[in-house]
């Protein structure tokens, strides 16, 4: 049998910021249930309520839970609907809030800054009528309408409590299974009606529950439809308590798949990735980011430059001499000019102004000079093409953002919205304070005394009051055994949306499908796979590459060997500069 704090219990109680039994007293709380035949119920509800303080909070909060727990363990949950809240026969402000057990409703004055939120002193009644979803559950061949003795809890144990219970005809009133006259007084006033008076006590009292047994058929049939309805009301917030964690699976296994996902490894070479990256990228994706890749990406980036027709260089080493092709005025007025130009990638075009700012002998320009003074720019270049080809990836910013929605939804349902802000809030503050250690580089100093002033306050005051606030509140605020489930979930989606960020910097796919091309094209200049058929124009188009490969004396043997095999004239190219 469900314990009757399980299911539904109507309290009078204020939040943390009041003290009720200073300010208010229940002198007495009385409700009426009306069962209809789909086993729905019309339930009214008043307290009698003393304001003995002219400051007070200014309301009552009224507990309707609507989750249970049946004979065999299972939990249920209800449908709640309001009707009205009423304070001296009066509609009245009112506000919900959820938690696990039900829903929570503030009756009372409205808080706000220009109104007062002080009730008056003296006797109140606070009003309330709302549905409730059915109440009846399948047990063999017969119906059992379960009614838990109302208000065994009210804040202000001395009131008295009474409970009427209007049912339809047939039912019959099964036996207590704890021994109910120790409880409560329970009696038939009419031939189908229940009165049932708790009297005043001094502690909590777990009261047995109401249970009454109706021959089949009594209530409505429920339909296959409803069935399902009342199944994923049931289950609608662990689900939701689960549904990110699986999400957070889900990208991981995308991020890190197993060998039986990953596609099958390229065998050809994809001529469209070497046409829209630069050879500088190339180099580095070779190395996987080493610092040896910056001298492979310069001289990748020359070599580009040279067959492209803007540089002529001496030889393809390091001690190679440059002149301009592409003169400055071509790259402005020139229509041809601008469109090579622009046909460049920005790493090649970097190194070609750094090769044009260096020392020079006449016309020429020893190449190694230029390369210290764009290293650096060179690499956050090529870092940011890297990142363009990545773009933007929207379905991991899709998943942490739905991960962090449902624990939104999580923490509202479960009426731990604030405690799980007051726990992020400390987190964050932490994460703050971190960051600001490790990577000061990355928090700029304001400038002016003014805006140093508000900067330093806000770390040396409002940093510490956000984790003194969240502090105290976290060690105040009580947690129902109900909720700490719904907690460990939140605090699981909070991870969850941390992982998922943190694996934002993984390749994408199309990030990867460009390093195993490099990885492939490798094979390819070494001649150890077919692809491309050679020519001048091949050569050329893959001469970079083989520079940012670190195999372009294998790759000029290839040509050499295919020219001999043509009985083609001797190879001079205009971009080379020869003795």
């Amino acid at each position: 049998m469900p314990r009757l704090l399980s299911w539904l219990t109507v309290l009078v109680l204020l939040t943390s910021c009041s003290d009720f039994d200073n300010e208010f007293a229940v002198q007495s709380a009385n409700t009426t249930i009306e069962v209809s035949t789909d086993g729905t119920a019309f339930v009214s509800e008043s307290f009698d309520i003393l304001v003995k303080r002219a400051a007070n909070y200014g309301g009552v909060y009224v507990d309707i839970p609507q989750r249970f727990t049946d004979a065999s363990g299972r939990a249920h949950w209800r449908d709640f609907k309001l009707a009205a809240a009423r304070r001296d026969g009066e509609d009245e402000y009112y506000s919900r809030e959820h938690n696990v057990p039900g829903r929570s409703i503030y009756i009372g004055a409205e808080h706000c800054k220009s109104c007062s939120a002080d009730l008056p002193t003296g006797l109140t009644k606070i009003q309330i009528t709302y549905w409730l979803g059915r109440l009846v559950r399948q047990e063999g061949d017969h119906e059992i309408l379960f009614l838990p003795a109302y208000m065994g809890r009210v804040h202000g144990q001395a009131a008295k409590k009474t409970l009427t219970l209007k049912l339809p005809p047939g039912g019959t009133l099964r036996p207590a299974q704890q021994n109910r006259a120790a409880a409560y007084d329970l009696r038939r006033s009419a031939p189908n009606e229940i009165l049932v008076s708790i009297p005043a006590g001094k502690g909590d009292r777990v009261l047995p529950d109401i249970e009454i047994e109706y021959p089949a058929g009594t209530f409505v049939t429920v339909t296959s439809g409803k069935r399902v309805q009342l199944w994923l009301s049931d289950h609608f917030l662990p689900f939701l308590s689960i549904l990110g964690p699986l999400i957070v699976g889900l990208v991981a296994i995308l991020k890190f798949r197993p060998s039986w996902l990953v596609p099958a490894s390229l065998i050809t070479v994809d001529t469209k990735v070497t046409e829209s990256i630069s050879p500088a990228l190339a180099a580095y994706l070779f190395r996987d980011w080493k610092a040896d890749a910056a001298k492979a990406a310069f001289m990748a980036s020359v070599c580009h430059l040279a067959v492209k027709r803007t540089l002529r260089i001496s030889s393809l080493g390091e001690d190679a001499e440059a002149s301009d092709l592409l003169a400055k005025q071509d790259r402005r007025k020139s229509k041809a000019g601008r469109a090579k130009w622009c046909d460049l990638p920005a790493a090649t075009r970097l190194v070609f102004r750094g090769n044009a700012k260096g020392p020079s002998v006449g016309d020429r320009s020893r190449v190694k000079n230029a390369r210290p003074d764009v290293r650096d720019e060179l690499h956050r270049t090529v870092t940011e093409e890297y990142q363009k080809i990545r773009g933007i990836d929207r379905w991991s910013l899709a998943a942490a953002a739905s991960i962090l929605a449902l624990g939104i939804a999580v923490a509202s349902f479960s009426g731990l919205f604030l405690f799980s802000a007051a726990i992020s809030g400390l987190l964050l503050t932490v994460f703050l304070v971190v960051a600001m250690f490790r990577h000061p580089e990355r928090f700029p100093v304001a400038t002016g005394t003014f805006e140093q002033f508000k900067q330093a306050m806000s770390l040396i005051v409002g940093l510490p009051m956000m984790a003194i606030v969240a502090l105290v509140y976290i060690g105040t605020t009580e947690v129902i055994s109900e909720q700490w489930p719904y907690l460990m979930a939140i605090l699981l989606h909070i991870v969850g949306v941390i992982a998922v960020l943190a694996m934002l910097p993984i390749p994408t796919a199309k990030q990867r499908q460009i390093r195993n091309n490099m990885l492939v094209l490798n094979r390819y200049l070494r001649g150890e796979i077919d692809g491309p058929a050679m020519s001048v124009e091949c050569y050329e188009h893959y001469l970079p590459f083989a520079v940012a490969l670190d195999i372009e004396h294998r790759w000029t043997e290839r040509f050499n060997l295919w020219q001999e095999g043509q009985k083609m004239d001797a190879y001079a190219p205009d971009w080379l500069i020869t003795p």
